[in-house]
């Protein structure tokens, strides 16, 4: 797939790893195990996935000194959502943006992660029928996939883009810096005073 980008397009300015194995059984109320094993895959397609994509992406993105490698996670990385597997998915994934960043300082290439809120995907519509009460709030404010992408477009662009390599940012915090709002003039809330903050990037470098 890579090898196919660098022939069409010559070069990767944005890598957004935002693929995952989502299990049947996600959004039970259940402890882990007893769920199906299989639940846990969302740590290969999902968390090495994304490493993966990003090691041939950063490759790509070398031959010209810049680029956006762009991680999507959740508060799940700080409090329980979903279960262990899920939340270390994303606890994952904000490490590989902030470790990512220590290996491109000099390049011209930054690694973001970003905790989005609840999404208005189809998936969220499904579950969203099914337990009505415990989303019904949350999807009233719920992000489009075109407000994340704006973010993420407006991230890569940014002249300044390098104070965020290596941070996990909130969507709907990040979203003011860019002034962007989601459909109609939504400005989505964001739930780290409910759900938790992201840590801080640490400076301390070992190799």
């Amino acid at each position: 797939m890579f090898a196919q980008v660098e022939k069409e397009q010559g070069r990767l300015d944005i890598l957004v790893n935002n693929a995952a194995f989502i299990h049947d059984q996600l959004v039970e109320q259940k402890p882990f195990w007893e769920k199906e094993l299989d639940a846990g895959k969302i740590l290969d397609v999902g968390l090495r996935s994304a490493y993966v994509a990003s090691w041939h992406g950063a490759k790509l993105m070398a031959k010209h000194n810049s680029g956006l490698i762009m991680f999507g996670s959740s508060f799940g990385a700080s409090c329980y959502i979903h279960g262990p597997a899920y939340g270390a998915q994303k606890a994952g994934l904000d490490k590989l943006a902030h470790d990512m960043a220590v290996d491109f300082k000099g390049t011209g290439m930054r690694a973001v992660s970003i905790w989005m809120g609840p999404l208005l995907t189809e998936r969220s519509a499904i579950i969203g029928k099914l337990d009505k009460e415990q989303y019904q709030q949350f999807m009233a404010t719920a992000e489009s996939p075109e407000f994340i992408g704006d973010i993420v477009y407006a991230i890569a662009n940014d002249p300044k883009g390098d104070e965020l390599n290596g941070h996990t940012v909130i969507a709907a915090e990040i979203a003011k810096r860019f002034n962007i709002t989601d459909r109609e003039g939504l400005q989505p809330p964001s739930y780290r005073e409910m759900l938790g903050s992201p840590n801080k990037p640490n400076p301390a470098v070992i190799y």
